[in-house]
């Protein structure tokens, strides 16, 4: 991985076929390494947590039709994957462990408020990880219940956030996404 400092500025885009292997290791170094207070080291959560983290489901997610998945890149890099479902729901929004304060998070929620609004949705909704959670509070969403139970040792934590036609370019107009 580069150094921020001296990389491109930093781009969303949809994600492909070619990004598999790159947006993979985002995912399972992120889970790893970003997400101990979640999985706290315990292996056979963090198997669980990681096992649909593979190229072959990445391409999956890519293809179906229901859902967009988006990378960001600084410079041609890859450091950070989210999807979106036509539900509303927030899949997937991790960062490479390198790249944790740069705007990547932010960046890539953008687009997906930018994809959702041309789904025609009002709302977001995701479970967030415990490590996520003040991350997405900053962003605007809020609580939406109590945490569920997922599998091992992590837990869901369920959050919604009302989407207003021109959030997504206001947002970005402003600067929001760096």
């Amino acid at each position: 991985m580069g150094d921020p400092k001296t990389m491109s500025p930093l781009s969303t885009r949809l994600a492909t076929p070619a990004d598999a292997n790159n947006a993979v290791e985002v995912l399972r170094r992120s889970i790893r390494e970003l997400c101990e207070a979640d999985h706290q080291r315990d292996e056979p959560t963090l198997e669980r947590w990681l096992r649909n983290k593979t190229p072959e489901h990445f391409n999956a997610w890519c293809e179906n039709p229901d859902q967009r998945v988006f990378v960001a890149e600084l410079g041609a890099v890859v450091v950070g994957v989210a999807a979106l479902h036509r539900s509303g729901e927030i899949r997937l929004c991790y960062v490479h462990p390198n790249f944790t304060g740069a705007g990547v998070g932010r960046a890539l929620l953008l687009a997906l408020e930018a994809q959702a609004l041309a789904f025609s949705l009002t709302e977001l909704k995701l479970e967030s990880s415990l490590t996520a959670r003040h991350f997405y509070e900053r962003c605007g969403f809020t609580s939406a219940g109590q945490p569920t139970p997922k599998f091992g040792r992590v837990s869901g934590y369920p959050y919604r956030k009302p989407l207003a036609p021109s959030s997504a370019a206001g947002s970005a107009a402003h600067g929001l996404d760096r």
